[in-house]
């Protein structure tokens, strides 16, 4: 009987888990205090081999959002098979909205040394439209008023690189940096950038007691600070880690939805 009721609250567990991987909410978070300024939209951590989001479903967000501009911060594809999935994907709710994006480790990690084909991708990526940063600085202007946003290169398989980033910055705008993992803040001088959009971390995607999740198989430091979702600030940076909207590893997720995030910067 013991054994019985065992594999009852299994089953009730990994079905909740399972469903939790599709139960996606939509975060806001106001640094205007007035709704006014430029209206983000942030995704990250897309994992379109092994996600429950469809893209669809991400379509009916901006449309009824509506940003200025959607960022995205890595880890959309494992394998260089998956790279169409995902244009299909970005395709479905990019058009029509200034997309820019920055890769992360799992995007580098399917290609490993075939840099020939990282290069296809990102010209298949940029064939549709969407601004791939690779320590670059792009300009988003909103009602007259301009913006710096900062693509600084994934911390663990690319090559970051903070001073070239920020070359094309202009002054007396904000400093909004987008990155995929956030422990690239720890090495960025105090308020050189005003904001900065990651992921990475899932939010934990498999919530354990006392953080098991992050001492057993994460090494990145600011998890080990504590700091693993939401708004922090870090160095004098106003840190978002996003939850992502895919799963890594197992399809799966507890204590931590997927997220969109829907920002407004003055």
């Amino acid at each position: 009987m013991v054994l019985v009721y065992i594999l009852l609250v299994i089953v009730i567990f990994y079905t909740y888990m399972t469903f939790e991987t599709t139960w996606m909410k939509v975060e806001r978070l106001d640094f205007s205090k007035k709704g006014t300024g430029l209206r983000i939209m942030h995704l990250t951590d897309l994992h379109v081999y092994m996600t429950r989001i469809s893209a669809e479903r991400i379509r009916k967000v901006v449309k009824a959002e509506n940003p200025d501009v959607i960022l995205l911060t890595g880890d959309y594809i494992n394998k260089p098979v998956h790279a169409q999935e995902f244009l299909r994907y970005l395709r479905t709710f990019s058009k029509g909205y200034r997309t820019i994006i920055c890769l992360g480790n799992h995007d580098y990690k399917a290609f490993g040394s075939n840099k020939t084909g990282l290069q296809n991708f990102i010209r298949e990526i940029e064939a549709l439209g969407v601004e791939v940063l690779i320590n670059q600085t792009v300009i988003v202007e909103k009602d007259g008023k301009k913006y710096n946003i900062i693509g600084i290169d994934d911390l663990r398989r690319g090559s970051p690189d903070i001073e070239k980033a920020m070359e094309g910055c202009i002054a007396g705008a904000p400093k909004i940096s987008i990155t995929h993992n956030p422990d690239l803040v720890l090495s960025i001088p105090g308020k050189v950038v005003d904001y900065m959009f990651a992921g990475h971390f899932h939010g934990g995607q498999i919530w354990m007691p006392c953080n098991l999740e992050f001492f057993l198989l994460r090494d990145d430091q600011l998890c080990r600070m504590g700091i693993k979702r939401g708004l922090k600030r870090v160095n004098g940076i106003k840190v978002y880690l996003n939850r992502g909207l895919g799963n890594g590893v197992v399809p799966l997720r507890f204590m931590s939805r997927p997220e969109i995030l829907i920002c407004t910067i003055p």
